[in-house]
C-alpha cells in the first residue's frame, strides 16, 4: 500500500508527517515526498508522531535531507523511544535537532496482531507458553487490544489450546473473514467468482488434494498421506470430503510440492499463494491478505496503522509485518520474514512474545 505523507505549513516551517514504517518498501515514496517538500520550503520539520520505526532505508532519506538543508533548517519531532535508539546509534541526533515524544516506545501501540502457529502456539509444547499468555493479558490491562491473524478458520482455531486469552478479534483465513470478539463476522473478502470457477475445476478434477473454505464449512476433494502428514506436523485437522454447491469461498488450501505450487501460481491471475508448510499452501484473493484484514479492523476501531505491532514466523505473515508500524519476527521464523522485520525476538519457546513486548515498553 502507498505511503501516506501529509504536508502542512506552520509559519516558516513545512511540517512533513509520514504514516507507517519508513523502510525499504516505503523509502522510494518517502524520498519523493521529501524532495517535493524541499522544493516547496527551505525549512522542514519531519513529524514522526505517526511513524513508530525507521530502518536504514528511511534513515538514508533523512540524512540526504539534512545534507541538502543543513542542520539548522531541518528538525525531527515526536520521536518515540524505538526511533530515538536508531538515531542515537547512528549519531543522527547530534547532527540535527531531534525532539523526543512525550509518549515513549510502546505507549503509542494500541493493537497487537498475532499469527498462531509458531508464533502464539508452540508446536514443541502444543500450547501457548505461559509467558506469552501473561504478557498479552498485561498489555490488554493497559488498554492494548490483542487480535489473532491466522490462515486457519475459526473451526480449527476452536480446536487449538488458545483459549487462555480473550482476544479482541479474529482475522481468520489470512484476513479474509474478520470476526469480532464474539466470533461474529464483521467483514470479509471472498475469492473473485471468475477465478473461483478455475479453482472449483481444480477441486473437482481431483489431481491434487484441494480444500474449499466458506464462511461456515470447509471440505476437501480427497485425503492422501501428504494431507495426513502435513496436518500432523502443524496440529491441523483434516476436513471432511465434500462437494462444491455454489457457496461463497474465501480461501483454498492445496497440499502440493514446490513444483506444483509454482504451476498454480503461474495459472492463477487473481489469487495470491503463500506457503505455511513444505507441502501446504493457502490460496486467497489478491485483494486479501492479513494486511487487508488488519486494515478492516483498524477502520472499525478508528486506529491508524502507525499504532500497531504484528508478530509472525511464516511466509504468510510477511504482508502484515510490512504493514504494521512494528513488525516482529519470531526467532524460530523463516529467514525471508526475518529479513523484512523491524525486530527479531527470541523463539516462541524462549519467551519471544514477552521479550518483544518488554523491549518496546508495552509491558513492564
Amino acid at each position: 500500500m502507498a505511503l501516506k505523507v501529509d504536508c502542512v505549513e506552520n509559519g516558516d516551517w513545512l511540517v512533513v508527517t509520514p504514516y507507517g514504517r519508513l523502510d525499504t518498501n516505503s523509502s522510494g515514496e518517502f524520498r519523493e515526498a521529501m524532495d517535493a517538500a524541499m522544493e516547496r520550503a527551505s525549512k522542514i520539520e519531519l513529524n514522526l508522531s505517526e511513524t513508530l520505526y525507521v530502518s536504514s532505508s528511511g534513515l538514508r532519506v533523512i540524512m540526504a535531507a539534512v545534507k541538502q538543508l543543513g542542520g539548522s533548517s531541518f528538525k525531527v519531532t515526536h520521536v518515540n523511544a524505538a526511533v530515538m535508539e536508531v538515531f542515537d546509534v547512528t549519531g543522527l541526533n547530534e547532527a540535527i535537532n531531534v525532539e523526543a515524544d512525550e509518549l515513549e516506545g510502546g505507549s503509542n501501540i494500541k493493537a497487537l496482531f498475532f499469527d498462531v502457529d509458531g508464533t502464539l502456539l508452540s508446536h514443541k509444547q502444543g500450547i501457548i507458553p505461559q509467558s506469552a499468555i501473561d504478557a498479552i493479558k498485561a498489555a490488554q490491562a493497559r488498554g492494548v487490544k490483542a487480535i489473532i491473524a491466522t490462515g486457519r478458520d475459526i473451526v480449527e482455531l476452536d480446536k487449538l489450546p488458545i483459549h487462555d486469552v480473550d482476544f479482541d478479534a479474529y482475522l481468520t483465513l489470512n484476513g479474509n473473514i474478520c470476526l469480532d470478539r464474539d466470533r461474529k463476522m464483521f467483514d470479509g473478502n471472498p475469492i473473485d467468482q471468475g477465478e473461483l470457477e478455475v479453482l472449483v475445476s481444480i477441486f473437482q478434477a481431483g489431481r491434487i488434494p484441494f480444500v474449499l473454505i466458506g464462511e461456515d464449512h470447509r471440505y476437501i476433494n480427497y485425503v492422501d498421506d501428504v494431507v495426513i502428514n502435513t496436518q500432523m506436523q502443524t496440529h491441523g485437522t483434516i476436513p471432511e470430503v465434500g462437494e462444491y454447491h455454489g457457496e461463497t469461498i474465501y480461501q483454498c488450501l492445496a497440499f502440493v510440492d514446490a513444483e506444483m505450487r509454482q504451476r498454480l501460481e503461474n495459472m492463477l491471475d487473481q489469487c495470491t499463494i503463500t506457503s505455511w508448510n513444505d507441502t501446504g499452501i493457502d490460496i486467497i484473493a489478491k485483494t486479501g491478505g492479513k494486511d487487508a484484514g488488519i486494515q478492516k479492523f483498524l477502520d472499525r476501531e478508528g486506529i491508524t496503522r502507525s499504532h500497531i505491532m504484528a508478530f509472525g514466523d511464516g511466509e504468510n505473515d510477511k504482508p502484515m509485518l510490512e504493514y504494521a508500524a512494528i513488525g516482529v519476527a519470531m526467532g524460530n521464523g523463516v529467514e525471508k520474514l526475518k529479513a523484512i522485520a523491524d525486530y527479531i525476538t527470541t523463539s516462541v519457546d524462549d519467551d519471544g512474545i514477552k521479550n518483544a513486548l518488554q523491549h518496546f515498553d508495552i509491558i513492564d
